[in-house]
């Protein structure tokens, strides 16, 4: 063991695990320095400074703000993540998803954009003049060249 390594927290220690069984409901915001598993209901934005798991039955109505997560349920709200997100199978996710890398396996539903990576919004959007012109330019230079083709 290196020095300074004791006193240093380990999230991912079985004792720092919060778990909110199935039949469980929380009404109301949640906050928590470490990792987190629900199979119940979170009806509140939830925000997990270690890892979020979401297991099959779990439904969170309300922002997901993670460190990392791992979504087998449904999520009706925006998800932010600042690692990795892997979406299960069976994940369905009613809301934008931000997150640095994403793993979505075959069969997960998201209903809303995704962004990837430490691209921000605003570079994605473009510049939607310049954008109409190229597409105008283009479009008058194929109905010039395709004035003389007969098809």
């Amino acid at each position: 063991m290196f020095k300074g390594e004791k006193n240093k927290p380990n999230n991912d220690s079985p004792e720092r695990l919060n778990r909110l069984v199935s039949g469980t409901e929380l009404e109301g915001d949640l906050k928590t320095q470490s990792n987190l598993r629900v199979d119940g209901r979170i009806l509140g934005n939830t925000q997990c400074n270690g890892k979020f798991v979401l297991g099959e039955k779990g439904i969170v109505n309300g922002d997901l703000n993670a460190t990392t997560a791992e979504l087998e349920g449904t999520v009706d709200g925006d998800i932010a993540v600042e690692d990795l997100l892997i979406l299960r199978k069976t994940a369905i996710i009613k809301g934008g998803v931000t997150t640095g890398r994403l793993i979505i396996e075959d069969g997960a539903q998201i209903g809303g954009s995704i962004q990837t990576g430490d691209i921000p919004v605003k570079n994605l959007q473009g510049n939607p003049k310049k954008d109409k012109n190229i597409k105008s330019e283009k479009s008058n230079k194929q109905m010039e060249s395709d004035a003389g083709v007969v098809y």
